[in-house]
């Protein structure tokens, strides 16, 4: 029903200005008066100054839709009255107005207005004088009024009162729910407005402790305790946080990715918007080692380690996270430009196995296969080599920590799949029967091992554990060690750190023979733990696995028995 506004004349309705054209602006309004006045409706007095109202029109228009009984019932009334013979001219008129009026108003308009009073008398004439001009506010009016009158009222008031309070209500239910619904939409769009405004001053100042927590819990394949933080949190959190949350992602999904920081702004809190929030509910949850953290935040020196962590942080995310950053981005030509950029950072850092992983998720297969071909064979010409801190990022996540009965030594990633190597002293009990195994990552996951096999002549093994692996070390060339160069030996040497520990050494021998195993000879001093961990190059290729040490020296299985051992799986 619309409230439109327009001039109509209605026989038989007198206005305050005496004539018969009146403007009515509620639609719904206009129809029952022309209604009611073809059928000959006015008003009389009494001696008890009570308004009369004719209810045999209402009342058949209420109870019957038959025409014929309409007009028979509206032509007796006519004429018993006194007011006119029907004509064709009035009988047209009262079709027209039975076709176009809606039964609906009428139920709603006609009961309240004309058959209550006319049987309750001034009793609920106040009330139904405020429906004259039908408002929200009258119409709560007449409710708190009809509740009062029910409460004290005879049986008949009560029955009728609250007949007319269900109509009042559901006339105006739906106006009411259409401007409470606008009231809500201004409330949530000032909200929206204002949480932007506080979202964009919070945001560029607190950047860097962000990306801090984003790298003690994401950065280093942390990304299984985020997505149980995160399901956590929303099973068990209030709905005022989950709007909260909704309007925070809906704030960062309209930045831009015109420049590196703001790339690493929306990728750092799709994952950060999960540490932030989680660690208000339940901080256990999000577990921070402050030596860890201390460790990562000395490499955040400038935005490109920013960018390598974050990227790093989206590929350990798997691609559940990694497709929400990318629906960030905006188009799809912006998720590939701002992809590409994250893979080239991991390239130029090192990062070979997550570059791989990333130039794959983002459908680049032939530059992901190109990488992957090229990776072991990569000289000073090709690529950069990777020193301290580089060296450390690319080598350390690769590292794991093996316990068993006997005690605890060092292993890495060989291969995808979860293959790791190590010595298979430790792995092995009495009768030489295989022990049970614990791998321990480097961001203290922890999983059981299945051995795939042990070398009979060399100390060395083959682990597979059920993990997505993301850095490989790849075997390097018995061609390429050579007398007086410098390699460094990763473990993680102390039970209680999952922090891999490096000490650098230098080949004394490049191939000798040591208990029957083609070894090389370094100048190591090293505690057991270390043993099974991988000796690199500046290129982070694996020159050795490291065996034993005594005082100066030490003894590492040389890449060509590694190599061979391999073949076999």
């Amino acid at each position: 029903m619309s409230g439109s506004m327009k001039q109509i004349s209605v026989p038989g309705w007198p206005s305050k200005r005496g004539n018969t054209s009146v403007t009515f602006v509620p639609a719904f309004a206009r129809e029952v008066m022309a209604t009611t006045s073809a059928f000959g409706w006015q008003k009389t007095r009494r001696r008890s100054s009570r308004p009369v109202y004719p209810l045999a029109p209402t009342i058949a228009i209420l109870v019957t839709s038959d025409i014929k009984r309409v007009l028979r019932w509206s032509f007796a009334w006519g004429k018993r009255e006194k007011t006119g013979i029907l004509t064709l001219e009035k009988l047209r008129f009262y079709v027209h107005t039975l076709l176009v009026v809606k039964m609906k108003c009428l139920a709603l308009i006609i009961l309240p207005l004309f058959i209550v009073p006319t049987l309750l008398g001034s009793e609920l004439g106040g009330a139904v004088k405020r429906l004259e001009e039908p408002t929200i506010e009258n119409a709560k009016l007449v409710l708190e009024e009809l509740d009062i009158l029910i409460a004290k009222g005879d049986a008949r008031t009560v029955t009728l009162g609250k007949k007319m309070y269900r109509s009042v209500k559901r006339l105006f239910t739906e106006e009411y729910k259409i401007n409470e619904d606008r009231k809500m939409a201004e409330a949530r769009e000032a909200k929206a407005k204002q949480f932007d405004r506080n979202a964009k001053q919070w945001l560029q100042p607190n950047i860097h402790g962000e990306v801090n927590k984003l790298a003690a819990s994401a950065a280093f394949r942390d990304a299984r305790e985020l997505r149980r933080a995160s399901q956590w949190a929303r099973e068990k959190s209030s709905k005022k946080w989950s709007e909260e949350v909704a309007d925070y992602e809906r704030m960062l999904g309209d930045l831009q990715f015109s420049k590196e920081e703001e790339a690493l702004i929306s990728l750092a809190s799709v994952l950060v918007k999960i540490v932030k929030k989680t660690s208000w509910v339940d901080r256990p949850l999000l577990k921070y080692d402050e030596a860890r953290i201390q460790f990562i935040r000395d490499r955040l020196v400038n935005i490109d380690r920013w960018l390598t962590l974050a990227a790093h942080a989206a590929d350990a995310g798997g691609l559940e996270l990694s497709y929400d950053f990318y629906r960030k981005a905006g188009s799809e030509s912006g998720r590939f430009q701002v992809g590409a950029k994250l893979a080239n950072q991991l390239e130029r850092e090192g990062y070979f196995g997550s570059a791989i992983n990333f130039w794959k998720r983002l459908g680049e297969v032939n530059r992901a296969n190109d990488l992957q071909k090229r990776k072991p064979e990569l000289s000073h010409k090709d690529y950069k080599s990777l020193e301290g801190a580089a060296l450390t990022r690319y080598v350390a996540p690769a590292c794991v920590r093996i316990s068993t009965a006997n005690g605890h030594v060092t292993g890495f990633f060989y291969k995808e799949g979860g293959h790791v190597l190590t010595c298979k002293r430790i792995l092995l009990g009495q009768d030489d029967k295989v022990l049970p195994v614990r791998v321990t990552l480097e961001d203290g996951q922890s999983f059981n091992a299945k051995v795939l096999g042990v070398s009979e002549g060399n100390d060395i093994a083959t682990l597979k554990i059920a993990y997505r692996v993301h850095e490989l070390l790849p075997i390097g060339d018995r061609e390429d060690l050579k007398l007086g160069l410098t390699l460094k030996l990763f473990g993680l040497a102390t039970k209680d750190k999952n922090v891999a520990e490096v000490i650098p050494c230098t080949v004394l021998s490049p191939i000798e023979s040591w208990k029957n195993q083609p070894t090389s000879k370094l100048a190591l001093d090293a505690s057991q733990e270390f043993r099974g961990g991988p000796i690199v190059d500046h290129r982070g290729r694996v020159m050795g696995i490291f065996l034993a040490s005594k005082t100066g020296s030490a003894r590492s299985l040389e890449p060509g028995a590694i190599g061979a051992f391999l073949k076999r799986f």
